[in-house]
């Protein structure tokens, strides 16, 4: 009897864990990830994820304002405007995140944030933005839709030395 028990215990536990995986987003990794996640959300709900990133604020036509962690990736994934474009997720915390910093500059030189969470669902929210001019201004005559994860942050802290860290990811 004993010996039952104690194998319908450890099979219990077994099952228990078989649902979920807890990811950490790495230099080598996060473009990958982050890519695959885009396509199949459903894949990552309920797991832990953990990653570093800049913060990046969006405004949509509406004046809406959004915050997103995010890196720098190639023109191929996101926007439609030919231009490298960032990669990340809205983020959504019950309390108050760092501010943008330099967020207009291309380089490194950003608010960068360890985040720990995980999907806030599969569904991604589409955000209406202005295009950008080839000399970076906003063209208030078009118009281009990033579609975005939500990534429930649980826990943050900033990153003061992010040297390590590529701003631009690829794959």
């Amino acid at each position: 009897m004993k010996k039952r028990l104690l194998c319908l215990l450890l099979l219990c536990g077994l099952l228990a864990g078989c649902g979920t995986r807890d990811y950490v987003l790495t230099e080598s990794n996060f473009f990958l990830i982050m890519t695959n996640m885009q396509f199949y959300p459903q894949q990552y709900l309920g797991s832990e994820i953990e990653l570093d990133c800049f913060t990046y604020a969006l405004e949509d036509v509406h004046g809406q304002r959004y915050i997103c962690g995010v890196r720098k990736s190639s023109a191929e994934y996101g926007c439609t405007c030919g231009k490298d474009t960032i990669i990340g997720f809205l983020l959504q915390y019950d309390g108050q995140l760092p501010e943008p910093r330099n967020q207009s500059t291309d380089d490194g030189d950003k608010t960068w944030l360890h985040l720990r969470g995980r999907l806030a669902g599969e569904q991604k929210q589409d955000i209406e933005i202005h295009a950008y001019l080839p000399d970076g201004s906003q063209d208030p005559e078009n118009t281009e839709t990033i579609s975005f994860l939500s990534f429930q942050v649980d826990d943050w802290s900033p990153i003061e030395d992010a040297s390590g860290l590529q701003y631009y990811v690829t794959k």
